[in-house]
């Protein structure tokens, strides 16, 4: 016979009808064989509240973390002195878990009523898969989750297609590759770079967007095209330092193609690029920061330690005084580079960096 575990629902207590929702949602949970274990089951728990949930954290197999804005807030230790105080120690003990397990997580499962609400899941767990139960389909893929029931099962390994004819050569073939969507980027309106450093991670380096919107479908079509880790480096990323004349102090950073990478990957594919030219576009951004910042300098000693970082989106608010983190649409890269004016010359590929034209972002 079939044995579940316990399921422990974390929430925030945002409104009454939130409050309801997440209550009917483990009573359709428990009515279907899952043991759902829910604060709301529970009068008055002798050992107290924070023991309580220190206890069914560890005891459960599952925690659905049922992600809003409020809950998000309440995780980080963001939301107003005083309140959320179960939600804060609950995060709290998730984090050390995550910890423990060396970053590993199979344990805590976000969940969300509705997929806008995909940016409130915490930064932890942003890696696992979620589960937005607006539908019934939702609802039903989360529930064989718990039941640790595969809905689709694996078929066996078929016979390699035999390779096609290489393309016959074009004389006047031009090949255009770059990262840069000209119009989305126009649109999105690139500001500044923002580094982050979660506990014990890669660094994250953020591109700050104005347009959200923009700024996601740049992410999208990148995450499309390179996939979550970037195989081939095919995105590169300089950070040229020094000064150069008319610009205030500070570094450039420049966005583009990596031509050694592009070609490595048309040799695997076995793609013929008997190209007479091949065009790469890019995008550069002078940053002007305090003489006394050491963001650059902490960001740097950081991808020493992990020998990788985070490329993620970044968004300002309207009136400028927060910047949004968007980790779920983050690239995992392990290149990066670190230069100085003085090491680029004109045929360089950097070249526009201390050279650019007058829109340079």
């Amino acid at each position: 016979m079939e044995k579940l575990g316990e399921v422990f629902i974390s929430y925030s207590h945002d409104s009454v009808e939130h409050i309801q929702r997440v209550l009917a949602l483990s009573n359709k949970l428990r009515s279907e064989g899952i043991n759902c274990i829910l604060d709301q089951y529970e009068e008055s728990p002798p050992e107290g509240w924070p023991r309580w949930m220190d206890k069914k954290i560890n005891s459960a197999q599952y925690v659905l973390m049922i992600c809003t804005e409020e809950y998000y807030l309440k995780v980080l230790d963001q939301a107003k002195p005083g309140t959320g105080l179960g939600v804060k120690w609950e995060g709290s003990l998730i984090y050390q878990h995550i910890y423990n397990e060396g970053a590993s997580n199979t344990k805590f499962i976000p969940v969300i009523f509705s997929l806008s609400e995909k940016i409130f899941i915490p930064t932890p767990i942003q890696g696992a898969t979620f589960y937005c139960i607006e539908n019934s389909s939702g609802y039903d893929d989360l529930y064989w989750r718990l039941r640790g029931i595969k809905q689709i099962e694996k078929p066996e390994l078929g016979k390699l297609r035999p390779l096609p004819e290489k393309a016959v050569k074009n004389d006047t073939l031009i090949y255009l590759t770059s990262p840069i969507n000209i119009d989305l980027w126009d649109k999105a309106k690139w500001r500044a770079v923002f580094y982050a450093f979660p506990p014990d991670l890669p660094p994250a380096l953020g591109l700050v967007f104005d347009d959200r919107n923009a700024a996601i479908r740049i992410f999208e079509e990148w995450n499309k095209r390179y996939g979550e880790n970037d195989i081939y480096e095919e995105l590169r990323i300089s950070i040229i330092e020094g000064d150069i004349p008319g610009e205030d102090e500070g570094y450039s950073v420049h966005i583009g193609s990596d031509p050694d990478a592009i070609l490595s990957k048309f040799s695997d594919l076995d793609f013929n690029y008997d190209e007479d030219l091949v065009v790469f576009i890019g995008r550069v951004h002078r940053m002007n920061p305090p003489a006394d910042s050491k963001n650059l300098d902490l960001f740097k000693r950081a991808y020493r330690k992990h020998k990788a970082f985070l490329l993620i989106p970044c968004i300002t608010t309207s009136d400028e005084t927060r910047i949004e983190l968007l980790f779920n649409l983050g690239i995992r890269k392990e290149r990066i580079i670190f230069r100085n004016v003085s090491e680029v010359g004109p045929n360089d590929i950097d070249y526009i960096a201390i050279n650019p034209p007058d829109n340079k972002s």
